[in-house]
């Protein structure tokens, strides 16, 4: 959770240490694969300051307009690359490695996760307050699917399609459809 603003550049450089260019106009300018990841986590990483901010006490006009400023883009992101990543559920050094669509929204991923494209972490059944914890230097493997409530152990690595329905214990490799360990780590 980011609540200083020398914090917003710290988390943005363990979220993008992979990505050697970050101007946002040379990116675009090139085609980038990287361009809409580069942008989307910088916009959520500096909307997420202004809005832990304004949990804690009143902004400043300034203040407010750039938190609207960067919930705007923020939210343009979202929705024209279809990168669904929530405020504040993502810990610093989350890798998205290829754009694609992604939606995690409410619920907690740990520091040094890698999310790939087509992952989705939503509940087993609408209407219910259900979470999904996911640990620490966690792997989601492409098109897998996480389904609250559950949480997932440090170290895991969830292999490709794979649907997660139940606790996941630390360092393993897990796949399948329901998933179960294929090996340990």
């Amino acid at each position: 959770m980011i609540t200083k603003k020398s914090e917003i550049k710290e988390y943005i450089d363990a979220d993008l240490d992979f990505v050697k260019q970050r101007n946002l106009l040379m990116l675009w300018l090139k085609g980038s694969e990287f361009y809409p990841i580069v942008k989307l986590i910088t916009c959520l990483r500096h909307y997420e300051y202004y809005y832990n901010k304004a949990q804690v006490s009143k902004l400043s006009l300034i203040e407010f307009f750039k938190k609207h400023w960067w919930r705007f883009f923020y939210r343009r992101t979202q929705l024209k690359y279809s990168l669904y990543i929530g405020v504040n559920v993502a810990g610093k050094g989350l890798h998205l490695m290829h754009p694609g669509f992604r939606y995690i929204m409410e619920h907690t991923l740990g520091e040094n996760c890698t999310v790939l494209p087509m992952v989705l972490v939503g509940k087993k059944c609408p209407g219910i307050q259900a979470t999904a914890i996911i640990g620490n230097n966690v792997y989601l493997g492409n098109g897998s699917t996480v389904l609250a409530p559950v949480t997932i152990g440090d170290n895991a690595v969830i292999g490709a399609g794979a649907v997660v329905t139940h606790d996941i214990p630390a360092d393993g490799v897990y796949g399948g459809v329901p998933s179960k360990r294929l090996r340990s780590l």
